[in-house]
């Protein structure tokens, strides 16, 4: 039992990094988005919603849920996204999880820097 109360704790203190980290990365991002919609992969403020939802856990329908889109306009964007190389897909269960390529982000704002 002490050995999952510890690996509780280090979970929570993992996630308080993450959202720590997040937050420092808050100016790059903004930035990012700002090329993403420049090259017209976020065109809409629901893709940008949904671009941002994605995060390794959340599956294409419940970022639709949360974003007020149809599972399937989710999953065309997703699907979009994936080809382009900037988010990836794995599987939890049944579902398909995005989550952000952070490498391909960035290659892709550093050539858009250019």
């Amino acid at each position: 039992m002490a050995k999952k109360s510890l690996d509780r704790l280090k979970l929570i203190e993992i996630k308080k990094a993450n959202e720590f980290l997040a937050l420092l990365s808050i100016e790059p991002m903004v930035r990012v988005l700002g090329k993403l919609k420049e090259k017209r992969v976020l065109t809409t403020k629901e893709r940008i919603k949904m671009f941002i939802l994605i995060n390794g856990e959340r599956s294409s329908l419940d970022i639709a849920k949360e974003v007020g889109v149809s599972s399937r306009a989710a999953q065309l964007f997703i699907s979009d996204l994936v080809k382009q190389g900037l988010v990836n897909q794995g599987r939890k269960g049944r579902a398909l999880i995005p989550s952000k390529n952070y490498e391909k982000i960035i290659e892709f704002f550093q050539l858009q820097e250019k």
